[in-house]
């Protein structure tokens, strides 16, 4: 039986989708790799863009839990730009209305408009 390994651009799809691409997944797409080719993972491959979109939501997770941790009246246009940039790099694309970084962005101009930082 052949394994299912999905094609880069069905793990994009997913990522552009929101959802995340688990470390559990990303293992065993180079497990197969490393048996089909006998070497390890496909330079440019599946695995390696399992890893790096992985990479990528962990990181908008981590800047934007930074984030939710400070109280809201500290929230700043850097932060709000930090977490834009991370949220982008997570999902491969432009992000619209609703989003976290929206959200963030709307903090940190409310801020910035009572004079809070």
């Amino acid at each position: 039986m052949e394994p299912n390994v999905p094609s880069k651009t069905e793990l994009q799809f997913q990522a552009n989708e929101g959802r995340p691409v688990t470390q559990d997944e990303a293992s065993p797409i180079a497990s197969v790799e490393s048996t089909i080719t006998e070497r390890g993972p496909i330079k440019g491959g599946p695995a390696a863009t399992a890893q790096s979109l992985h990479d990528r939501q962990q990181n908008f997770l981590e800047k934007a839990g930074d984030v939710a941790r400070k109280p809201a009246d500290e929230v700043t246009q850097e932060d709000a730009a930090q977490v834009q940039k991370a949220e982008a790099r997570a999902v491969g694309g432009p992000l619209g209305k609703g989003s976290t970084s929206a959200d963030v962005q709307s903090i940190a101009a409310e801020n910035e408009k009572a004079g809070r930082v």
